[in-house]
């Protein structure tokens, strides 16, 4: 004898109609969908905090390879400004 709380009323499974059943199969369903759900969102958290942690590492490798930007010479003057 199978029991089921339904809004705050305990019910014995056996003696509800199958409309009731399927609805309660329905909710099963959707609630282990929904923790399978939020678990696949952790583990790609997760990952993502990884991921970025080796950008991090990368991008100081990078900047470490790196020479000064060339192109930071002071630009010629204007035409206008020759005399």
């Amino acid at each position: 004898m199978a029991l089921v709380k339904i809004n705050g009323v305990t019910y014995e499974l056996d003696a509800l109609n199958e409309e009731v059943k399927t609805h309660l199969k329905y909710l099963s369903y959707i609630d282990s969908e929904i923790e399978r759900l939020k678990m696949q969102l952790g583990t790609f958290h997760l990952s993502r905090d990884q991921v970025g942690r080796l950008l991090d590492i990368a991008m100081a490798n990078y900047a470490i390879q790196q020479t000064p930007f060339e192109n930071t010479a002071t630009p010629a003057p204007d035409a206008d400004t020759q005399a």
